[in-house]
């Protein structure tokens, strides 16, 4: 394959953009200046660093036992609802599933160990790998920054729910075999790497749909390295592209024809985009309010037409118009990487459907992961380069504003983690932020009755127990703990009511039976306690 990279005189052919003599000198001088210039790579240290940093930040996530949760309606990985490893490697779930991440949860569940935080730890693990290859991504684009460009991305709040809400391994693994597909086409240097472009391409299309941009973000990469265009510096992205053409065309072919996307109209299927595309870019750069669910706000914000649910897109159209009259200029030629490569990543989350566990419409943060890197990237080695331009004094400075920023990003991210990884601290932060919906107030009634530690009063379970019964009357061991909780706090009518809710709908075995004679014996319903002895059967 040829090399993109080799500064050696080349003689026009047919195709080629024709540049002057003199322009070719000094491009060459600029492109050797750069390359002079690069930012040294990261050290051991450095790593270490980022690795602890992580480990430190996430750690608290692993002592929560909360592992695919009964409450949560939606089947966020096909593995729910498999019997065995073999079921993912068949024809129509490669074309439909990850196959990769969906055996990895039936080997974590094989082994001897906690699920949950071997579920979490892998995860951990895999992102870590994905921050690396991030890293040596842009130290092969010789970009400024490259080191708090990954910290920054390591450590950011969106990332949580990925890491910790069972069932998006996909994301993780997608990353990883899109960076590494990026970083073989980058460096470029022997067929074994376009071999491995190839490979991990292939991969990553088969696990993740937004891995089909890879040949256009790889093309994007060219044309920032090259100050010189050649139309044949593009010939090795042309395989990728029809291999990547292929694949998608053979994936949809086995998709299901109908769904939920499939049910909207193009107006709604257009304002959803809008409010994802909103979404994900508000998390990516201002992630103030972290949660693993946000409220999706139907009708509120893009409804007025399709103008405004076009208007998160149109938002960047100034930035191509100012890359447009630039593209000469290195800087240019990095915005367009950044901003182009992240809008091509992005367009398949702001396309899904998010789900609460209810199963009502919300956004989710995994949609963002994949694409979250580039962006960071191109602001933190934007913002880098032009303190690094200012003088001597330009480290010190950048060193001290991205420390701090460094500081409040760990600081969401370590709280938001520690909120999260005690079951009913985080069923209780779900349930105020999701009031209407009645699932978390169940989970977090029964982690109660398991903690050691009462985490509700009596009068708070039972307005829990009382908004739940109201939405699932069918639910009788709840009702059954309402009315223990009524005779609790001394309010026998109200337990009255409730037991004779649960003997008039429900069929009590014998030990509730007794229980509820003993209770109508102690306030004086001498017929219903017979009544409710009657109904024994003999042991």
């Amino acid at each position: 394959m040829p090399d993109p990279h080799s500064t050696e005189a080349r003689s026009p052919r047919s195709g080629d953009l024709i540049i002057p003599a003199s322009q070719k000198k000094s491009g060459t001088q600029r492109r050797r200046k750069r390359s002079d210039s690069a930012p040294p790579p990261a050290r051991l240290r450095a790593y270490l660093a980022l690795i602890t940093l992580v480990l430190l930040v996430f750690s608290p996530i692993l002592g929560s036992d909360l592992l695919w949760s009964e409450y949560d309606s939606v089947e966020r990985s096909r593995y729910e609802s498999m019997e065995s490893w073999q079921q993912a490697w068949s024809i129509s779930n490669i074309r439909q599933n990850d196959p990769i991440s969906i055996t990895s949860y039936f080997l974590e569940a094989a082994l001897p160990l906690p699920t949950a935080p071997v579920h979490r730890g892998i995860n951990i693990l895999l992102h870590l790998l994905a921050a690396i290859l991030l890293l040596k991504n842009l130290e092969a684009l010789k970009l400024s920054a490259a080191f708090s460009a990954t910290l920054a991305f390591a450590l950011h709040p969106a990332i949580l729910q990925t890491l910790f809400w069972s069932g998006y391994r996909t994301e993780i693994i997608g990353l990883i075999l899109i960076l590494s597909a990026l970083y073989f086409g980058t460096r470029n240097r022997s067929t074994a790497d376009y071999v491995a472009t190839i490979l991990f391409t292939t991969l990553a299309c088969l696990v993740h749909p937004a891995a089909l941009a890879i040949p256009v973000i790889l093309a994007l990469i060219i044309l920032y390295q090259e100050r010189i265009i050649y139309i044949h510096s593009f010939n090795r992205v042309l395989p990728l592209i029809c291999l990547c053409l292929f694949l998608g065309v053979w994936a949809n072919a086995g998709a299901p024809g109908s769904g939920p996307i499939n049910e909207l109209s193009a107006t709604d299927r257009l304002n959803q985009a809008g409010q994802n595309m909103s979404f994900f870019t508000r998390q990516a750069l201002l992630p103030l309010s972290p949660g693993l669910f946000h409220e999706f706000k139907q009708g509120a914000t893009y409804q007025t037409g399709a103008q405004m649910s076009l208007l998160p897109f149109l938002l960047f159209l100034p930035f191509f118009v100012l890359i447009a009259f630039n593209i000469r200029k290195h800087w240019s030629r990095a915005i367009l990487l950044g901003l182009g490569g992240y809008l091509l990543l992005v367009i398949y989350g702001t396309s899904q459907n998010g789900h609460f566990i209810n199963g009502s419409p919300a956004h989710e943060d995994h949609g963002l992961y994949i694409a979250l890197p580039l962006i960071l990237a191109l602001i933190i080695t934007g913002l880098g380069r032009l303190i690094y331009n200012i003088g001597p004094g330009g480290k010190p400075v950048w060193a001290l504003g991205f420390s701090v920023l460094l500081l409040i990003e760990m600081t969401l991210t370590g709280s938001f983690a520690y909120s999260i990884a005690e079951p009913n601290r985080m069923w209780q932060l779900m349930s105020e932020r999701w009031p209407d919906a009645w699932q978390p107030k169940a989970a977090l009634v029964d982690n109660m009755q398991q903690a050691e530690g009462p985490s509700l009063t009596n009068i708070e379970l039972i307005k829990h127990l009382e908004f739940i019964l109201k939405q699932r009357p069918e639910l009788v061991d709840k009702r059954i703990l309402l009315a223990r909780t009524f005779i609790t706090e001394g309010q026998n009518t109200n337990a009255v009511r409730e037991y004779k809710r649960v003997l008039r709908d429900a069929k009590p075995g014998n030990d509730f039976l007794k229980e509820a004679a003993r209770f109508f014996d102690k306030v004086g319903l001498k017929w219903d306690a017979d009544k409710a002895r009657q109904r024994m059967q003999p042991e």
